[in-house]
């Protein structure tokens, strides 16, 4: 009996995307975007979330090897603001960005069975006025609950050892 000639079977390589999270403490040194983008360029995280950008506005940046989408403060610099810098090779997995406000913005990536949705945050002091507080807080829930239902959802970054008034 024979069983026939035995097949090569190619698999597929796992797809996987590096996420990480950088709290830079401020981007408006001379030289300080260079010297963090170099770093994450040369290692394999292919998106990093930042925050204390400390930039003025919204925008997306595009450089050879990376994107660098970012979400401050409108009115002023010197101030909060998060973002995300995207590797080349991850790019065509970006489905949409969006600013929430100069402590929160939301990047959805397309995945293989279900879509992903990191929620990055840049959360306030625990020193800070509670109204204040419960205002990013608020807004936190209201930018998750806009997630769509199917979506794996992300929160990261820097939360001030606090997520929801829990100690984390």
């Amino acid at each position: 009996m024979s069983l026939g000639r035995l097949r090569d079977v190619k698999r597929k390589k796992k797809e996987l995307l590096d996420i990480g999270t950088w709290q830079v403490n401020t981007m408006l040194k001379a030289g300080k975007m260079q010297e963090i983008t170099d770093q994450i360029v040369g290692s394999q995280i292919q998106i990093v979330a930042l925050q204390e950008i400390r930039w003025s506005g919204y925008g997306l940046l595009k450089k050879d090897t990376y994107s660098l989408y970012y979400s401050c403060n409108p009115n002023t610099t010197g101030q909060a603001g998060t973002g995300f810098v995207i590797q080349k090779s991850a790019m065509n997995k970006i489905l949409s960005f969006e600013t929430i406000s100069d402590r929160i913005c939301k990047l959805r990536i397309k995945g293989k069975c279900y879509n992903i949705t990191l929620i990055n945050i840049y959360a306030l002091m625990e020193d800070k006025e509670e109204d204040i507080k419960g205002q990013f807080y608020e807004e936190l829930q209201r930018t998750q609950d806009r997630v769509p239902k199917h979506d794996v959802t992300i929160i990261l970054g820097d939360m001030n050892d606090k997520l929801w008034g829990i100690s984390i």
